[in-house]
């Protein structure tokens, strides 16, 4: 019964200091937890904890990233890095929700532990800064849908701005194939 198992391993290692390695099939006291004797320790190695690359940043856009402290948030995930190595899931599961929930207002991180990233995530995706023709100011992908059928078929307007606010979050495969139809 693994549940009692877990039950007896929490209780040896309260009351007694007492750890178990199931995979080495080995034991040591440690009062608190976190001296590993060195004998054990190069047995164990650093496992998948050893090597890890450091976190990074994805930058997003210059308002969203101004409102996250990037060094704190580096340092909430490396600190839960060491809870994680040390089996603390309550502790890092802690970090990981101070982390995700540290820049101001209403955005939130989203963090990735397979590539060691973070990024701020909104419940709508930051604006792509795309050009058309030749225009130096930068246009959402709805205004320049709008700019080329104005362009090139300027009956269709209305149709296309019912088209963009029917279909939110669509803008861009509408502009390829308006770019596709238009612009070849």
């Amino acid at each position: 019964n693994y549940d009692a198992s877990d039950d007896m391993r929490e209780e040896l290692k309260l009351k007694f200091g007492v750890h178990l390695d199931d995979r080495l099939k080995m034991w040591w006291v440690s009062p608190d937890g976190r001296r590993v004797p060195d004998t054990i320790a190069e047995i164990k190695g650093e496992g998948r904890w050893g090597g890890l690359k450091e976190w990074r940043q994805i930058p997003t856009t210059r308002e969203n990233d101004a409102c996250v402290n990037a060094d704190l948030v580096n340092g909430l995930l490396k600190q839960r890095d060491i809870a994680r190595r040390e089996k603390d899931f309550a502790t890092a599961d802690a970090l990981l929700e101070e982390a995700r929930t540290s820049p101001d207002g209403d955005l939130y991180l989203r963090i990735h532990d397979d590539s060691r990233t973070w990024r701020i995530w909104t419940d709508r995706p930051p604006p792509r800064e795309l050009l058309y023709g030749r225009q130096a100011e930068k246009k959402t992908p709805a205004e320049q849908c709008i700019e080329i059928v104005s362009e090139h078929a300027p009956e269709k307007v209305s149709e296309i701005e019912i088209m963009l606010e029917r279909f939110p979050g669509r803008e861009y495969s509408i502009l390829k194939k308006l770019k596709q139809r238009y612009l070849k």
